[in-house]
């Protein structure tokens, strides 16, 4: 009887103690959920709740997975996956990672390292046996090895790469890719700057380290992470496959962008180990955990000295709040002003259209997180907000800065300041006042919280960057100048004009002869043409109309000119002109293959 006993108050002690662990993991969810904080926290300024900033944001859906213990502690969906179709995101929604699938390809390269294929130091043309890097004087002086592809440092080509929409008929290959061809409708890949000089990102040198591991393992991308590391791992719902395979489309999260370029569909990433990884975050968080125990000698695939190779520097990327380091395969970050060891992280950032994801583990602690998100326009906004969240109901160790005080500025004070600050010939950064505090914007960026800390002095809560603005024997702010500026900025007088404002409110004589005199060249002219034709929901035609008169003036000869002369005319759907504009096009630049192509479907 004593024993029975004895059973029944173990069971309910156990009991007890799971239902303090499962309250304590819902509070920390509730925390995070209503945690959301800009970069720096400010004292006695309320943090946001998660779907109002994703109404902020305009984020359709979200799916976080956070790491706690070296364990996944909890995952969970916020919004739709499908807003046509109203699919919630789940765990189970499946992501593009982005350029995530770099830090996933250099692990699979550290498991044939193990596996004695390929060495990290040898000269990668040694390994590659389809197609090789083309030699020249930097290749001759300095060799490339896998260190320097997965390190950025191996001065390659090509930084990133676009996506191709699924009605793309001719994929290329991962050998069309590297060699330049035509239906890979970007450069081939070279080493065009000194290898091992500097940190150099580019998608181009991953791309040859996929090669080589394709050619030492005799396996296709796609079969050998999953044979390296999906199975051991669990990654049931990770693929590099593309286009995504069936069985994961209904899982998969349709991707949204406001960019003028964007066709409103899941792009194709033939370009593997560069962007082309499907995931949960879940999935992504046991890849985090992984690195994290194996640094601790306890990997399950990677062994104790590939993850400490990893996560040692290689190169400095930059410099700010935070010191950023490339290291074999992931980012490091450590705080500038504190040098604590157990402040180390590893991260990385994946950006594809229509789709943001963050991943980012501490070094030395088994806690972290991973952040999808279905909108291509959130870089630096929701995804960081969330992450903070995390790292402070958690208490990541010295990842957040110090909280700001704020000093109370009076109304009157607060409007002294408010008004538009000229950045540059057609930039305009913007001050409001919202209740005790300032906003900044940047021409037509997301709002930026800004709180006074002294007489003349704010914080820009998106960095840190400390301001102060000078003042006439008014009162009234003339200017603005932060630390990392050298110049003071001018405020404007309220009937000056950029020649974006001008566009925006439709005084397209004044924009003209204000564009005129600043003597834009071809490539940011246009840019701006095809951003007006296809802004959303309707473009603006008439502006894209003056332009193209302004472009074709001072860029008589250019083909890009007469090609957006050829989209303009589409969009107006006369079809004869657009024509005639597309041939002169060609007439310029008979290698321009998206003009013959438009060409060949007009005729």
């Amino acid at each position: 009887m004593q024993k029975k006993w004895k059973s029944l108050s173990l069971l309910l002690l156990c009991s007890v103690v799971l239902f303090g662990q499962a309250a304590t993991v819902k509070n920390r969810i509730k925390n995070v959920e209503n945690g959301l904080i800009p970069y720096v926290p400010v004292q006695g300024f309320p943090a946001w709740n998660i779907y109002e900033r994703m109404k902020h944001y305009k984020v359709p859906g979200v799916s976080i997975a956070v790491v706690n213990n070296f364990k996944l502690e909890w995952a969970k969906g916020y919004g739709l996956a499908d807003t046509l179709k109203k699919t919630p995101v789940t765990p189970q929604t499946m992501f593009s990672a982005g350029s995530i699938s770099k830090l996933v390809m250099a692990a699979a390269a550290f498991q044939l390292i193990q596996e004695q294929k390929i060495s990290l130091d040898d000269p990668i043309n040694a390994y590659l046996k389809s197609w090789k890097i083309p030699e020249n004087d930097y290749t001759r002086q300095t060799p490339i090895t896998l260190r320097m592809l997965l390190s950025h440092t191996a001065g390659t080509s090509q930084t990133s790469y676009f996506g191709f929409t699924p009605d793309k008929k001719n994929l290329p290959t991962i050998l069309d890719i590297l060699s330049g061809q035509p239906n890979a409708e970007s450069r081939g890949v070279v080493v065009n700057s000194e290898p091992k000089k500097e940190f150099r990102y580019s998608g181009g040198g991953s791309m040859i380290a996929q090669m080589a591991l394709m050619d030492v393992s005799g396996e296709g991308f796609e079969d050998l992470c999953d044979r390296v590391l999906f199975q051991p791992l669990g990654m049931s719902q990770s693929t590099f496959a593309q286009p995504l395979p069936s069985k994961f489309q209904e899982q998969a999260a349709w991707g949204y962008s406001y960019a003028s370029w964007y066709e409103g569909m899941p792009y194709v990433y033939p370009q593997q180990a560069a962007a082309g990884l499907y995931a949960t975050p879940s999935d992504l968080a046991s890849f985090l955990i992984e690195i994290q125990q194996a640094l601790c000698g306890k990997g399950k695939v990677l062994s104790q000295a590939s993850a400490q190779t990893m996560v040692t520097p290689v190169a400095k990327v930059s410099e700010g709040g935070f010191r950023e380091e490339i290291g074999v395969g992931p980012f490091l970050l450590q705080r500038i002003d504190n040098q604590d060891p157990q402040g180390r992280y590893f991260e990385f950032t994946g950006v594809n259209a229509g789709f943001v994801a963050y991943l980012i583990g501490n070094i030395t602690e088994g806690y972290g997180a991973v952040i999808m998100l279905n909108t291509g326009d959130d870089f630096n906004g929701l995804g960081k907000e969330i992450r903070r969240a995390i790292a402070q109901t958690y208490g990541w160790h010295n990842f957040l800065p110090s909280a700001v005080q704020p000093k109370k500025w009076t109304k009157a004070e607060l409007e002294r300041v408010v008004g538009r600050y000229r950045l540059g010939p057609d930039e305009v950064m913007s001050f409001q006042r919202e209740g005790d505090h300032l906003i900044q914007v940047i021409n037509s960026g997301s709002p930026i919280p800004c709180f006074p800390i002294a007489k003349d002095s704010i914080v820009l809560t998106d960095f840190n960057i400390k301001a102060h603005f000078r003042f006439d024997a008014q009162g009234r702010a003339i200017s603005f100048q932060s630390a990392y500026q050298p110049n003071a900025i001018p405020r404007m007088a309220e009937d000056e004009f950029t020649p974006t404002e001008l566009i925006n409110i439709q005084r397209l004589p004044e924009a003209q002869a204000l564009l005129r005199t600043q003597q834009l060249n071809v490539y940011q002219i246009t840019y701006k043409i095809y951003e007006l034709l296809n802004s959303k929901p309707v473009g603006n035609f008439a502006a894209a109309k003056m332009l193209l008169e302004l472009a074709e003036e001072q860029h008589p000869k250019s083909a890009i000119v007469f090609a957006r002369w050829g989209d303009y005319y589409l969009k107006m759907q006369d079809r004869a002109a657009a024509i005639r504009a597309y041939e002169r096009a060609n007439q310029l630049d008979p290698s321009d293959e998206g003009v013959l192509k438009v060409l060949g479907r007009l005729k």
